[in-house]
This record gives C-alpha cells, sequence and structure tokens, in this order.
C-alpha cells in the first residue's frame, strides 16, 4: 500500500504542477458528504475507489480489543448531485463495500443517502472576510445488513447501521485567501427502532464535530488537513439505556484536489480513524481513496 501512496502523491504532485484547479466550494464537512456542486454546474458526478485496513477493534475502557474483523475493506462510492438554484443543491450517494479477511471476503451494496445543501451566506470579494455559510439536511437508508442481522463470524457481511438515519447541520468554510478554514458541525439520529431477538433496540445519537485548515496555490491546487471529533450517545434496549455503549472517535485527514481538465478534477484522500486522544467502542483503521469528478 505505501508504494500506491507514494505514487498517488507523485502523480498529485505533477498534476498540482501543471494544471488549474476550482477553490473548494465548501470543504468544512471533512469528507461526510463525497461530493460538492458549484452554482455553475447543474450536474457533477463522483466515483471514489477507497481501501481500509490495519483495523484495531477498541473497546468501552479505550483499549484494543480482540474482536474478529476485517483485514482490509475496499469501498466503491458513486453520488451524482444536482443543482436546483444558485444557493442550493441535492446529491445521492451509495457505496459498493468489499470486506476481506485472507483469502475470503464478503461485499454488499451500503445505505444508500440523500443530502440537499442551501447556502445562507455568500462569499464576496467586496467582504472577503465573510465566510460561506451553508445548512444541509440529509436521509439514509437503513437497508443494508448491519450488526443486527450478520451471519459471517467475522462481521464481514456487515454494510450498514441496519436502521435509517436522519442528518442535520451546519458548514461553515472560508476560501478567499491563500490559506483556507473550514467548520462542520451535524448531528446524526435515527428514524427508527429496530427489534431483535433480544428486545427493541434503539442506536443513539451522534455529535460529529470538524476542522479544516488548507492552503491554496491560486489556480493550481490545494491541500487541507482536518480532524473529526464523533460521539453518540448510549443505546436503548426495550427503552432502557445500555451502560457502556456509547462511542467516542477522533480521526484525522488529509486531501488534495487537482483539476485535470475543464470540468474534471481528482482527489486524493488519506485518513485514520481512532488516530488521537479518547476513542470507545470504535474501531482505528488506516484509508487511502482516490477520487474523480465530472461536472455537466
Amino acid at each position: 500500500m505505501l508504494k500506491m501512496v507514494i505514487k498517488i502523491c507523485l502523480f498529485l504532485t505533477i498534476v498540482l504542477q501543471s494544471s488549474k484547479s476550482m477553490a473548494c466550494a465548501s470543504c468544512g464537512s471533512g469528507g461526510d458528504d463525497p461530493l460538492i456542486l458549484y452554482p455553475w454546474e447543474q450536474w457533477k458526478i463522483y466515483t471514489g475507489l477507497g481501501r481500509t485496513s490495519a483495523f484495531t477493534p477498541i473497546d468501552a475502557a479505550g483499549r484494543s480489543g480482540r474482536e474478529l474483523s476485517p483485514d482490509a475493506r475496499n469501498t466503491t462510492t458513486v453520488s451524482m448531485g444536482k443543482t436546483l438554484s444558485n444557493r442550493s443543491f441535492v446529491t445521492v450517494t451509495a457505496p459498493y463495500i468489499v470486506n476481506k479477511r485472507g483469502a475470503y471476503q464478503r461485499s454488499g451494496w451500503g445505505d444508500p443517502m440523500v443530502t440537499a445543501r442551501y447556502t445562507l451566506v455568500t462569499q464576496d470579494i467586496s467582504q472577503e472576510w465573510i465566510p460561506q455559510v451553508q445548512v444541509l439536511a440529509a436521509t439514509k437508508a437503513g437497508s443494508a445488513t448491519s450488526v443486527f442481522d450478520y451471519l459471517d463470524p467475522a462481521r464481514l457481511d456487515v454494510f450498514g447501521s441496519g436502521v435509517p438515519e436522519w442528518r442535520a447541520g451546519v458548514d461553515i468554510w472560508h476560501a478567499m485567501f491563500d490559506w483556507k478554514a473550514g467548520f462542520a458541525q451535524t448531528v446524526t439520529g435515527p428514524l427508527s427502532s429496530r427489534k431483535t431477538e433480544f428486545g427493541e433496540v434503539r442506536n443513539g445519537v451522534t455529535y460529529r464535530s470538524t476542522a479544516t485548515v488548507g492552503y491554496g496555490w491560486g489556480d493550481f491546487g490545494k491541500l487541507l488537513v482536518g480532524v473529526n471529533r464523533e460521539q453518540t450517545t448510549k443505546k436503548s434496549l426495550d427503552g432502557a439505556t445500555q451502560a457502556d455503549s456509547d462511542v467516542v472517535g477522533q480521526s484525522a485527514f488529509l486531501s488534495a484536489d487537482a483539476k485535470i481538465e475543464h470540468h474534471s478534477s481528482v482527489r486524493l484522500t488519506l485518513s485514520k480513524t481512532a488516530a488521537f486522544g479518547l476513542n470507545k467502542n470504535t474501531s482505528r483503521s488506516e484509508a487511502v481513496t482516490v477520487a474523480v469528478m465530472r461536472a455537466f
């Protein structure tokens, strides 16, 4: 994997030096929404190929666990977006996941998600210190196999959360200067409970904070680094709160964008979950994603 990452970095370095790149429309979300549309783009598609590895389960006390987990996960993410006005757009995203352990693998679709964004405050060159402010709302299906109904002993057939979810938030992004910064706050919650053999389970509410800083080289490209903090409240079983079921995860990421032609661009993202600080009931992992975006 290291050789592959080096080759991709070299490729992006050449591209960044030889082509032009548009500034990011909204990057405070830290990768929650892979596809962002500019006001002048009517349609846009995104295809991302990602590989996640080095999984290490972390228990409720923050210690590395020993549960069976995939050796690697390959994810193909496809997203399509449509501009509704010069302030709003909607995207539909669907991942296809392949979980591997040794020579054995299981694959399936993850939960599709529909997201809408509306720009409350636009950036204006006459008031260059005022950032862009967007609000977002999303819903995700709960159709993929989850921990509630997996059959594989190593849970290689787990591809989703098991219940439909809603998400809402605000995304603040400033990109008028070479140095750029963003912040996003989202809240995600279950739309329903899930009946299991043990009783009726209801997932907790997830609060996710993302901070991003970066630098752009005019129209040649940009580099962004960021951190996420995600905390999920405790689950309930038949209405009773389950002790030590809350989740805390803190991750870091780096991404580079480059325009390869007038309507197309590429993105490389490196990320690590449970990268620092307190983490509990989650999993540590490393990921590499390469994506291509095309506007129409």
